[in-house]
């Protein structure tokens, strides 16, 4: 499992990547994060590099919405 974690103005957010399919022909990592305990998204992706950028980029959007209101 992976983690990565911002402080906003709107709080604080943990995403969690981790492993739900790791076969040798078929993978999937689920993407969950987590806005002071409680999850606001979760997203389903076939590769490691696609759920980082999407735990990633949910991060990097949630900042934005902060600095745009």
């Amino acid at each position: 499992m992976m983690t990565l974690q911002a402080s906003c103005r709107s709080g604080h957010y943990v995403t969690a990547v981790m492993p739900v399919i790791d076969t040798p022909n078929r993978s999937e990592y689920q993407v969950l994060v987590f806005r002071q305990g409680h999850e606001v998204y979760q997203q389903t992706e076939r590769s490691l590099e696609d759920a980082i950028r999407t735990a990633s980029a949910y991060l990097d959007w949630q900042n934005e919405q902060d600095f745009d209101s």
